[in-house]
């Protein structure tokens, strides 16, 4: 194997390679045991350890196989091969054999006994098992022994690890970050982090099932794809190929027929409750695979009984004859109880009647399509809507195919049947319904503000419509809901367009109106946190969003519809606040539930991510997690959130030196026509006039930043206001103090008081307090901001002439510029290169051109008959007059 190929091997391994050989370089102990199911690493594990083991004596690799297993000492055949036919019936002589091999050659002396290497030793004959374990027990030799697991150990050396003298090592499958560099490493580009959750969860992190299923994309099956340089799915689901399926079919190939059977049926019918699994296969096949961990049972009264391998039933549901199939789904169906499925189990048995030709009742049909929408299953979505037939029905199944074209990205086709759907209606839900899919389509298609409002007017003058007609169906509770929906609306439209005036006492009456149902209720509190978050109150905006996820989870699959853009309302203002281990756990708890929404949730979390990268100075981490986010939102962006991504996207290829990519996004941004709310709008618009001023490409950058701080602020948008003015600190504009002052006056976000602190120290020109307030900002995860404040100090403290702590600050400041990600100099001085270096004494100009020379701080004082610490002190002025920290970065004057 190439060296490539050992490094794609034991990606996410090193740390536990570290401890084996700690483990076996133990004089007290017998060895180490690997213990880890088929295909996740072990002979690679133990290969590096022996490399890394630097061993003196012989080491003696056994693999156990299951044709040696009824053969005696087979397993030892390749060591026995000198003795004779009678001797190679002799225990006694094999054991001599053995013990030759033990010994290392020549005359010098090993420094460790000998090391016995054992592969798949659950497939070790009786009689091997007992003569290596003689062997470790007398310590003749160590043992570092692999097996799929504990229990069929052979007893001889589970004993020993029941004794503590043969330490255990349990290696699992890979997590999601340990897959993303395996799958970066065989692509030799990034991959979108959806995928690799996506990857993550069809292998169950097996790595060579991953590695396999990865390789296959290389050699044309079209699986994954690259598009703007980044990996994606091609496809929802993975489709195994002839490689792939050979080496599961491998390993089940010697499975019992019950065995077999009983895998068949928990393929088809995953997850399925333990009970209805244990009426229709074998009990005693049933306990074999759990013990061997070909399936798992997950916790709750379900006991819900799925495959330990994803990929495993993709091949088996592809080898099940369809005759048998039928059978099978409709015994499973007979023993199933319909009232305590999950959404998926639901979906799937809709889905079985639709494949066997007796689907459903027409509101079972309509309730999948509208479950399977809201999971992103559009396919299913597809089906189930057009097997509805009943005429009291059509309007809202066609609404389900609306939105799963819509999802699918036929926004106009879906439009199209939406206004279909309208024209018709008579029904306060179905006008509810088609009017929020209508606003989500044409968002997504960039419509004008005066379309959305023409969709609320239509909703409204429908629901006056019904409140004066007289259909008994339209009742005065249903009016009230309708028009407590329709205020929500107003709300959320006031909120895009960026008038907040009077929206913040609307949200919190809905709320509380009496009349309010969960759904209103919850609608109300995802605008609110928007609201609340663009307003600099992230912290209680971050409350209510959880609020709003915490009700529609609650409600189950009646506002499942709502999950996706609530998750992105609550991931935004986590990251606004500076919750970004909070926004990370939201994320990690629905990519895993609903995989048809892994690239959506998966984006969101590298907002959060590349959010909380920035603020620590890693530049080129937070590059890559906007980068990625903007590819994984462009078709699914609920949330609106790509304009904005656009010009974070800018700024971290700016910091991180990616300059190409930097200038490619603004020119992107000022292109492309710019979706989402006027916050989103604006928000980009700031950061693209940042990236802007690192690039150098906008002279009156800084000015602008000041600009559009005053319009957020003018408008209620004191977090746009608050990001504009501190990038412009960022970027060494004093001017943003004063502003700053007044705009963090009950300011809520990461890091506010730090900022304010600074701001009032900057303004009285207190060094000392500048100094603490950044280091504190750092200690609090601001390391971005601790580098810009503690260079504005040294800045200040040459221009008062104070040395005081300089040495200590310009040190700090050496350690922060190794530490940061990306080109150290900024353009951190508020003054023009030219007028700084105008501001430099004869002397200071001096020792810059000795500097330029090559000179040591020593030699320039003894060519200028000075201290040594004279010269450090002209230095530290120089570099704040300059707004540089090295004196690399110094230029001639």
């Amino acid at each position: 194997m190439t060296a490539a190929g050992s490094a794609v091997d034991l990606v996410g391994r090193a740390p536990l390679v570290k401890e084996i050989v700690t483990a076996l370089g133990d004089t007290g102990g017998f060895g180490a045991m690997i213990v880890g199911g088929a295909g996740v690493g072990k002979t690679a594990v133990a290969r590096s350890v022996v490399e890394h083991l630097r061993w003196t004596a012989p080491v003696l690799r056994v693999t156990g196989g299951a044709s040696l297993r009824r053969i005696p000492f087979g397993a030892l055949a390749p060591y026995l091969h000198t003795l004779s036919g009678s001797e190679a019936a002799s225990p006694v002589a094999i054991l001599r054999a053995m013990m030759g091999h033990l010994s290392p050659g020549g005359t010098g002396r090993a420094q460790h006994p000998a090391l016995l290497v054992i592969d798949d030793a659950h497939e070790l004959d009786d009689s091997s098992s007992a003569l290596l374990a003689q062997l470790v027990s007398a310590r003749r030799a160590k043992v570092l022994l692999m097996i799929r697991h504990t229990l069929t150990a052979p007893a001889e050396f589970r004993n020993l690890s029941a004794d503590g003298l043969l330490t255990r090592f349990d290696l699992g499958p890979l997590d999601t970050d340990a897959v993303t560099t395996l799958c970066s490493q065989v692509l030799g580009g990034p991959v979108l982090t959806g995928t690799t959750h996506a990857l993550a969860l069809a292998t169950g992190g097996n790595p060579l099932f991953l590695r396999t299923l990865v390789e296959q994309s290389l050699v044309g099956t079209g699986y994954l794809v690259r598009r703007n340089g980044v990996w994606r799915l091609a496809d929802e689901q993975p489709r195994v190929h002839l490689r792939l399926g050979d080496l599961i079919r491998a390993q089940l190939r010697l499975r019992s027929a019950a065995d077999l059977k009983a895998l068949e049926v928990v393929s088809l019918a995953e997850p399925i409750a333990l009970d209805a699994v244990a009426q229709v296969v074998d009990a005693d096949a049933l306990q074999r695979l759990r013990d061997d961990r070909l399936i798992v049972v997950g916790p709750g009264p379900e006991a819900p009984v799925s495959l330990e391998h994803p990929l495993y039933g993709e091949v088996l549901r592809c080898q099940v004859p369809a005759a048998r199939s039928l059978m099978i789904r409709r015994r499973v169906l007979d023993v199933l109880d319909p009232g305590s499925q999950s959404l998926e189990g639901f979906l799937r048995t809709v889905s079985w009647g639709l494949d066997c030709g007796v689907p459903p009742d027409d509101e079972a049909l309509l309730k999948a399509a509208v479950i399977a929408n809201g999971l992103r299953h559009h396919d299913l979505a597809l089906r189930a809507a057009r097997a509805v037939s009943a005429p009291g029905l059509r309007e809202r199944a066609l609404l389900e195919v609306a939105r799963a074209e819509g999802g699918r990205g036929k926004l106009a086709y879906a439009q199209e049947l939406v206004d279909e759907a309208m024209r018709r209606c008579t029904d306060l839900r179905l006008a509810k319904d088609a009017t929020l899919l209508s606003l989500e389509l044409k968002l997504k298609s960039r419509a004008s503000d005066q379309g959305l409002r023409d969709d609320v007017d239509r909703w409204r003058s429908l629901i006056s419509r019904l409140q004066l007609g007289e259909d008994s169906r339209v009742t005065a509770e249903g009016i009230a809901q309708s028009q407590l929906g329709c205020r929500i609306l107003e709300c959320h439209l006031r909120l895009h367009e960026g008038r907040f005036d009077g929206a913040e006492d609307e949200l919190r009456a809905i709320i509380a109106d009496p009349q309010g149902t969960p759904e209103t209720r919850g609608g109300a509190m995802i605008v609110l946190a928007e609201l609340l978050g663009s307003m600099g109150r992230s912290v209680e905006g971050s409350t209510y969003s959880g609020m709003a996820l915490d009700i529609i989870e609650a409600e189950g699959a009646d506002l499942l519809g709502y999950r996706g853009f609530a998750v992105g309302r609550h991931l935004i203002t986590l990251s606004q606040s500076g919750r970004g281990a909070d926004a990370r756990a939201v994320i990690q708890a629905h990519s895993g539930a609903h995989p048809f929404s892994i690239v959506y949730f998966a984006g969101l979390g590298d907002v959060a991510d590349g959010i909380t990268a920035l603020r620590a100075a890693r530049n080129i981490e937070a590059r890559d997690k906007f980068l990625l986010a903007l590819e994984a939102l462009r078709d699914s962006d609920v949330t609106q959130v790509t304009t904005l991504l656009l010009g974070l996207g800018a700024y971290a290829c700016a910091l991180a030196g990616d300059t190409t990519r930097a200038s490619a996004l603004v020119e992107e941004f000022e292109r492309v026509p710019k979706g989402g709310s006027r916050t989103m709008r604006l928000g980009g618009r700031i950061f693209a006039t940042a990236a802007a001023a690192l690039l150098g490409d906008g002279p009156g950058a800084r000015g602008d930043l000041l600009t559009l701080a005053a319009t957020a602020e003018k408008d209620q948008m004191m977090e746009l206001a608050v990001t504009a003015l501190r990038l412009s600190l960022l970027l060494g504009d004093m001017d943003a103090i004063a502003p700053l002052i007044r705009v963090l006056q009950g300011f809520e976000g990461p890091g506010a008081k730090d900022l304010l602190d600074f701001a009032v120290a900057a303004e009285a020109k207190d060094a000392d307090a500048m100094a603490r307030a950044a280091t504190i900002a750092g200690e609090h995860g601001n390391v971005a901001f601790e580098f810009v404040g503690l260079s504005l100090v040294l800045q200040l403290t040459g221009e008062q002439g104070s040395t005081r702590h300089a040495r200590a600050i310009q040190r700090r400041l050496v350690t922060l510029g190794e530490q940061r990600e990306g080109p150290v100099s900024l353009p951190l001085a508020s003054t023009s290169p030219a007028l700084a270096t105008s501001r430099l004494t004869p002397t200071e100009r001096t020792i810059v051109a000795l500097v330029n020379e090559g000179y040591s701080n020593r030699e320039i004082a003894d060519a200028k008959s000075v201290s040594v610490r004279t010269v450090e002190g002209h230095l530290y002025r120089i570099f704040a007059k300059l707004g540089v920290n090295r004196r690399e970065d110094l230029r001639e004057p």
